[in-house]
């Protein structure tokens, strides 16, 4: 006669008075032990600072009770936010993977190589460290531009360095994401893409030293980024070369 917190007429007859005040004691008792089930009981962020309180109704002409779980948001909460709702900055300072940064470098990009021409360009690939030998597989990553007259493409590369990792590691999450920190980065000539899938025994990868001293000091101004973006259904792009970055023997015709 107890059916989801409320109390109907059981299905015998009870006249005696006392066995009815026992009866909606014991309802009230169920009721009063699932509030306190509720009020312990963690839900999501969205009510985790607010107090519950557990209101009983009764409905004389049913002779039903039920109970009402209302939430009052505490005065000291008002301006609370939940920590879901906010995500903290990305590091890499003026370099971290955010949208600003992003097409702040892109701009910059497409300045340089206005004056420049793809001289001021070099193609960025990082290394599977899931291959070796002569087996060994490259992303393409995005393109680096930089005034050639201070700057050279070894501090380039490296004063962007923050947005390459982060960037490929996002495109290629299966090949590289668990890399983060450790990857391995090459460049070859701009716009070589077309040589490169072709194994062009004269386009040869060059290893990337990833700190190089006095690159935190190079202007953003003087340096872009054009980072790669996989519109091929997720194929993305990639060579295969050795170790030490040449095309393979077996890939030569």
């Amino acid at each position: 006669f107890i059916v989801c917190g409320c109390y109907n007429k059981p299905w015998w007859p009870v006249e005696d008075t006392i066995m009815k005040q026992i009866l909606l004691l014991s309802c009230c008792t169920t009721l009063a032990a699932a509030s306190a089930v509720a009020l312990f009981t963690p839900t999501s962020t969205f009510i985790t600072h607010h107090h519950r309180s557990s209101i009983i109704h009764h409905n004389p002409s049913s002779n039903k009770h039920s109970v009402a779980l209302h939430l009052m948001p505490n005065e000291d909460d008002k301006d609370y936010i939940s920590p879901m709702r906010q995500r903290p900055p990305p590091k890499g300072g003026d370099v971290a993977y955010s949208n600003d940064n992003i097409l702040r470098q892109q701009r910059h990009y497409n300045d340089i190589r206005k004056v420049g021409g793809k001289e001021c360009v070099q193609d960025i690939y990082a290394r599977d460290p899931n291959t070796s030998g002569d087996n060994t597989r490259f992303w393409f990553v995005g393109k680096v531009a930089r005034c050639t007259g201070t700057v050279s493409a070894e501090a380039a590369i490296a004063r962007q360095m923050n947005l390459l990792e982060e960037h490929a590691t996002r495109i290629r999450p299966v090949e590289l994401g668990r890399s983060f920190g450790i990857l391995e980065f090459w460049f070859a000539p701009g716009d070589t893409e077309p040589l490169t899938s072709q194994n062009d025994m004269g386009t040869r990868l060059q290893k990337v030293t990833k700190v190089v001293d006095g690159s935190d000091k190079v202007p953003l101004l003087e340096v872009g980024l054009d980072l790669s973006i996989v519109t091929n259904q997720g194929a993305g792009f990639c060579i295969v070369r050795t170790a030490d970055g040449v095309v393979p023997p077996h890939m030569i015709v």
